[in-house]
């Protein structure tokens, strides 16, 4: 079997088990950084063309890079699109974090979009997925036992039609987009809100009941705590650049108080 579909099936089996999976998300779009994802240890890492500079050529290198390593690339589309994300997968993303998805109806779409008839809808040619055709017939024997569909549910009517959303055959699996939820909630950043609170469980509840991984971030070693004690499986970590700022802030702010102590 092709390295990338080996690599996804094993998560994905992982994911199905109920096991505890480790992401981040990558922005910038120096490959260095899945690269050292990669070797720390992380299980899949999402590489986001919503909110960052990430082009098509710039996801390839991505997935390119991510070869060498035991973790899974997925890819962060833009928006539901169904020829975008037809593209992405083309390339070799055998794993989608698709944001903003609030009805079954575009969960349907979304898993059309992801595999090829009679399950889904995907159009044909999976051009580097399949090492330019010279593993092409791996690919298509493999590829539906790798694809790998987590969505974001990031608004009150997501959150609302959960447990209809997921129990949509093909999604695997739920973060909480907590920026956005709060904010189309009124409670912008306020995540101890009463309102954030019966949102995030209505997303959790929605996951339990049919069976499919859930997960609402993880920052340090006390959230991952408090995230595995109430039965979360996908952690998704701090990424790229919020490691990287923090990492920055923290050693000028040591090092200008080591100035100022000597001055």
């Amino acid at each position: 079997m092709l390295r990338a579909l080996e690599k996804s099936a094993r998560l994905k089996q992982r994911i199905k088990a109920g096991e505890s999976v480790l992401g981040t998300q990558i922005s910038l779009h120096d490959t260095a950084s899945i690269e050292i994802f990669g070797r720390a240890g992380y299980d899949w890492a999402s590489v986001d063309t919503e909110h960052t500079a990430q082009s098509l050529i710039t996801v390839q290198h991505m997935l390119q890079a991510a070869q060498g390593w035991d973790v899974v690339p997925f890819v962060r589309p833009l928006i539901l699109d169904h020829d975008n994300i037809r593209r992405l997968l083309d390339i070799g993303a055998t794993g989608v974090l698709c944001p903003f998805i609030d009805t079954a109806e575009q969960a349907k779409r979304l898993v059309d979009a992801c595999y090829y008839p009679p399950r889904g809808k995907r159009g044909w040619n999976p051009l580097r997925a399949s090492a330019y055709h010279l593993g092409v017939d791996e690919y298509m024997a493999g590829i539906d036992d790798a694809m790998i569909i987590l969505i974001i549910i990031e608004s009150r009517l997501g959150a609302e039609n959960a447990a209809e959303i997921l129990a949509v055959d093909g999604i695997d699996g739920v973060t909480v987009g907590g920026m956005d939820l709060s904010m189309d909630l009124g409670v912008f950043r306020q995540f101890d809100h009463p309102t954030y609170l019966a949102a995030v469980e209505q997303i959790r509840e929605g996951a339990r009941v049919t069976g499919k991984a859930f997960g609402t971030g993880v920052y340090d070693e006390a959230s991952a705590r408090r995230a595995l004690a109430a039965k979360e499986t996908l952690l998704l970590s701090l990424g790229d650049v919020n490691i990287l700022t923090a990492g920055v802030t923290r050693m000028v702010a040591d090092v200008r108080e080591a100035i100022a102590a000597t001055s």
